[in-house]
């Protein structure tokens, strides 16, 4: 455990490094940090603490790519929630307690868009438009305009893909 750390601390030190010596690297390295920041890495971790070696598969949509996490031991973490989901997103992670439907995955994978523009920004934003919709006197999860616009996504229909198989 502590190698993998190590090895984490090692590989961000030499990032920043080949970040510092190409601008074009440099972009790159700032958009997937924003990007992993806090997403990813909350992801990453609910894999984990639900004692999750792996994620299922890795299904690529256009620019985007969803690790997804289909687990029974999911249940663990959604068990904590105050909604019931079908599956949730956490940066590029999408956890479900088994296999997600095309029409979920569609939602889902606008979800990770949304992380990839706002990046840190995202569960305020988020948690803000429910605040608005509640005090506006509607539905908090239903007249978010995050949920409004992933289902808008989803209606279109399956966006053109390639599934990564097992990962």
């Amino acid at each position: 455990m502590v190698f993998y750390y190590a090895a984490t601390i090692l590989d961000a030190w030499l990032a920043a490094i080949r970040a510092l010596t190409s601008p074009r690297r440099a972009l790159r390295s700032l958009r997937g940090a924003w990007r992993a920041l806090p997403g990813d890495l909350m992801g990453r971790m609910i894999m984990r603490g639900c004692g999750i070696p792996a994620p299922s598969r890795i299904v690529d949509a256009g620019t985007v790519s969803a690790v997804l996490v289909e687990h029974p031991n999911v249940g663990r973490y959604f068990g904590l929630q105050l909604i019931p989901v079908q599956a949730q997103t956490l940066g590029r992670y999408v956890f479900s307690r088994g296999p997600i439907p095309d029409h979920t995955l569609e939602h889902e994978i606008e979800h990770i868009r949304q992380w990839e523009r706002l990046g840190p920004l995202y569960l305020p934003l988020y948690f803000g438009s429910s605040a608005v919709a509640l005090c506006r006197g509607r539905r908090p999860y239903w007249d978010n305009r995050f949920e409004v616009a992933a289902r808008l996504r989803a209606d279109r229909g399956p966006a053109a893909r390639i599934d990564g198989g097992p990962s």
